[in-house]
């Protein structure tokens, strides 16, 4: 009885470890020499979102995340040294099963000239076998704030799972903010697929 008792317990937490594996694909843009640091400001790139709880969870997150890398997180605008726009959202995209379901692409070549945040996936094509799968998002653009210039600009991109079992991006938020600045600045133009532990 207690030989099946632990061979349950071990079953339930190999689950566990399935079910709550994170997987996204990072990409940033840069002309950035490594120990970029200063003082940030957080703001939506929806300006409208500002106020409301639900950025200042998710801006405190990144902001936990930059201050591992140097930066100092600031209250205002005014005398940051930085100026980081946050974009996020999580949407529930019709795929097709089997290999990697998100692609993306930032607009590399147009870097540092009005470069959007804006999220562009497309599906793999493997089995022939529709699913609804949810996809999360985090990005940041790092401007100057003396002249607006874009100096850092990143992307995480991570599948939340099929439509009926996926969690809310505050959920996701701080493995999302994890990838996007680990190895802060990272290579810039390549993306990289970041795995939890």
């Amino acid at each position: 009885m207690q030989k099946q008792a632990l061979a349950l317990t071990a079953l339930a937490l190999l689950a566990a470890c399935t079910t709550n594996r994170f997987e996204a694909d990072v990409t940033r843009f840069h002309m950035t020499p490594p120990g970029l640091r200063g003082s940030i400001y957080l703001e939506p790139i929806d300006k409208a979102a500002a106020g409301t709880l639900e950025f200042q969870n998710h801006a405190s997150v990144v902001g936990t995340e930059l201050a591992e890398h140097g930066f100092t997180p600031a209250e205002a605008r005014e005398g940051a040294e930085y100026i980081g726009v946050l974009a996020y959202g999580q949407t529930v995209r019709e795929g097709v099963g089997g290999g990697s379901p998100v692609t993306i692409g930032i607009g590399g070549g147009t870097f540092g000239k009005n470069v959007g945040v804006g999220l562009g996936t497309s599906f793999g094509v493997g089995e022939k076998k529709s699913r609804a799968t949810a996809i999360n998002m985090l990005a940041l653009k790092i401007e100057r704030a003396s002249d607006k210039s874009v100096v850092w600009e990143g992307r995480a991109v991570a599948e939340a799972g099929s439509s009926s079992r996926y969690g809310p991006l505050s959920a996701a938020m701080p493995a999302l903010a994890d990838a996007l600045l680990r190895d802060f600045p990272g290579t810039s133009g390549q993306t990289v697929t970041y795995k939890s532990q």
